[in-house]
């Protein structure tokens, strides 16, 4: 399940570079983007696969955009996450993936690949002020 945590000392997952100028446009999702809530309730994590559709053993990329329930903007220098494990098998990705922060509060990740079918857990964890909190999604791989 999910959990909050203090964010470790050493990432997964290559996170986010704060924001520099110029910042590129903020990335725009489709009405069909999955939602989710993290761990305790702080973050709503918006995201969809660029392209519309997880690519059968290739390399794939997410768009994906993070609010905060208390209306605050997401900090500048947040720290976003995006990994992806199979919980029967014991394992993640065989890549280490990338996120770009886009503009506002919306991420490219890139370099995910889901290697074999089977169940998968999407993760996308975002830091402030010390403290992580993850947001995840199930999903199956034909």
């Amino acid at each position: 399940g999910s959990e909050r945590q203090p964010a470790p000392a050493a990432a997964p997952a290559t996170p986010a570079a704060p924001a520099q100028a110029p910042t590129l446009a903020p990335l725009t999702l489709s009405a069909e983007a999955r939602s989710g809530t993290s761990a305790d309730g702080t973050y709503t994590v918006k995201w969809e696969v660029v392209g519309g559709t997880i690519p059968d053993a290739e390399p794939f990329a997410i768009a994906f955009a993070v609010t905060r329930a208390d209306g605050k903007p997401v900090a500048a220098d947040a720290e976003v996450f995006v990994d992806a494990e199979m919980p029967h098998h014991g394992h993640g990705m065989n890549f280490v993936p990338t996120v770009k922060r886009q503009g506002g509060a919306t991420f490219l990740g890139e370099g995910r690949l889901f290697h074999m079918p089977g169940r998968w857990v999407l993760a996308i964890d975002v830091g402030e002020d010390g403290v992580r909190e993850r947001t995840q999604w199930f999903g199956d791989v034909e």
